[in-house]
């Protein structure tokens, strides 16, 4: 099972108990959000994941060639 503990540590303890008490209805629930998302935020959400990939993937490929990414004049 897959756990984000950031995100469980968000919740509210009556929320976390609805969702080990009845998982199928908070499947079926996030489901239905990530449904109703899809369909008016598709396209944005398909972008900034393929973004967030890419950026990753490259870092990824940076580090095993051995080669510094970038550094940003930004952060010091």
């Amino acid at each position: 099972m897959i756990r984000i503990s950031a995100l469980e540590k968000a919740l509210p303890d009556d929320i976390r108990r609805t969702v080990r008490d009845h998982p199928v209805v908070a499947i079926a629930a996030a489901a239905l959000a990530g449904f109703y998302l899809g369909r008016g935020y598709g396209r944005e959400i398909l972008t900034a994941l393929l973004g967030v990939g890419i950026s990753a993937g490259a870092t990824n490929a940076r580090r095993m060639l051995g080669v510094e990414p970038p550094r940003d004049s930004r952060r010091r």
